[in-house]
């Protein structure tokens, strides 16, 4: 990540020396660049509270429960679609697809290995189950960018993608249910199972704060107030359970879970704020750029081209390219999310759609679309963290379905 940070930094001054040759003081385009990041202020703190939520629901013990019963259901014949499966829930309860696939992905890759099912078709399997929740989940901070940048309510995007993600989700179900009878697991390492019951007190009441994220949206609960909920009562299962003292909890928050059984620590370490940082950086040097970009009138130059290109394919299509290019050029989802906004909101606005339409565009192509980009931060991490190669990401149908068959969609009710 830090290579796409430093990349960013170089991007915006870059911005900065264009504003100047454009007639503009240096204090004007930094104050233009401020002003772009005074509308992330509360996404940047949302971001932060998930890396927060993350730690705690690992000291809980959260994490470690949802994979062990997991492990303890797995079948021969049914491991690659119970993977995909409980992937889906962890990523879906998480909101995160580097923490669920550095945890449960770490585990399902190592029992595949173990017993005999091809690491490449299991890591495509467990990158689709990562990236359902990262896409869908209230708790995702992709969500929040988008509802945040789009002005859109967080849970009637969640509805929306959750229609419009059934049947790649379906596809990937049948597809990997039929993979999964023709690669049975020949063994289940039992030392994963004793590892979790040895270091955890594992019960329902680990189960809590996941149960909150899962529970509080269906109530219409403001998601700021859902986290925090769920961090605090991860909290209290932390130290009333797992007997975690407050001066390890604190420091669990701010700096992540660290084992002291070395076994799992390589497994379920990570979380905290400091988590986050990076992609809170991300965020507000995306963000300053949009800044500079209206500031300057650089952003309608830009919108033209989107316009232009709009004509000439249409809606969903246009949003499709600035993802994908986006993606290639600065290696992660929010750039592409924001610049889809920034220069697809008008020819939305004028074709009479709504704020919600370029929300579900978006969510159907930003979110996934990086992760065809083989350089792209969000397909190499978890590559390297699953120890396969791009091999396979042909197995992680979700990721490439979910905008085939929107277009598909879009196509068909002659709507692009």
């Amino acid at each position: 990540m830090k290579y796409i940070i430093t990349a960013l930094i170089i991007g915006y001054f870059v911005f900065l020396i264009i504003g100047i040759r454009m007639g503009h003081r240096p204090a004007e385009v930094i104050r233009m660049s401020i002003d772009g990041l005074r509308t992330a202020w509360t996404l940047m703190a949302i971001l932060l509270l998930i890396g927060v939520l993350t730690g705690s629901w690992r000291s809980a013990g959260t994490i470690v429960t949802f994979v062990y019963y997991g492990i303890r259901l797995i079948r021969p014949h049914l491991f690659l679609i119970i993977a995909f499966l409980l992937t889906c829930l962890m990523s879906y309860a998480l909101g995160t697809s580097f923490g669920v696939a550095g945890t449960a992905g770490v585990i399902f890759m190592t029992l595949a290995r173990s017993g005999n099912v091809d690491p490449t078709i299991a890591a495509g399997v467990l990158l689709s189950g990562i990236y359902f929740g990262d896409r869908t989940s209230p708790a995702s901070s992709t969500a929040f960018t988008v509802a945040s940048v789009t002005g859109t309510d967080l849970y009637e995007n969640v509805r929306g993608m959750l229609k419009t993600g059934f049947i790649p989700w379906m596809i990937c179900f049948v597809v990997y249910a039929i993979l999964s009878w023709r690669n049975p697991l020949s063994a289940v390492d039992p030392a994963a199972v004793s590892a979790f019951e040895s270091s955890f007190r594992l019960s329902a009441w680990t189960l809590i704060p996941a149960a909150v994220i899962l529970l509080f949206p269906l109530l219409r609960i403001p998601i700021l107030v859902t986290l925090l909920a769920s961090i605090a009562a991860a909290s209290a299962v932390s130290m009333l359970l797992q007997h975690a003292t407050f001066a390890e909890l604190i420091h669990t928050l701010l700096l992540g879970y660290h084992s002291s059984d070395p076994a799992l620590s390589a497994i379920i370490d990570g979380g905290g704020i400091i988590s986050m940082l990076g992609t809170v950086v991300i965020v507000a040097i995306a963000c300053s750029y949009t800044g500079i970009l209206n500031g300057t009138g650089l952003i309608n130059s830009l919108r033209s081209t989107a316009g232009r290109l709009e004509s000439r394919v249409g809606l969903f299509p246009s949003v499709l390219i600035i993802s994908f290019a986006s993606a290639c050029v600065f290696c992660n989802q929010v750039v592409g999310i924001i610049m889809s906004n920034e220069l697809m909101k008008e020819s939305y606005q004028r074709k009479g759609k709504s704020a919600f339409d370029l929300a579900m565009d978006i969510e159907n192509s930003s979110i996934t679309i990086p992760a065809l980009v083989p350089w792209c931060i969000l397909i190499t991490v978890p590559l390297s963290i699953f120890g396969v190669t791009h091999e396979a990401v042909p197995f992680a149908i979700y990721i490439y379905a979910i905008p085939l068959v929107h277009l598909a969609d879009r196509i068909l009710r002659r709507d692009l």
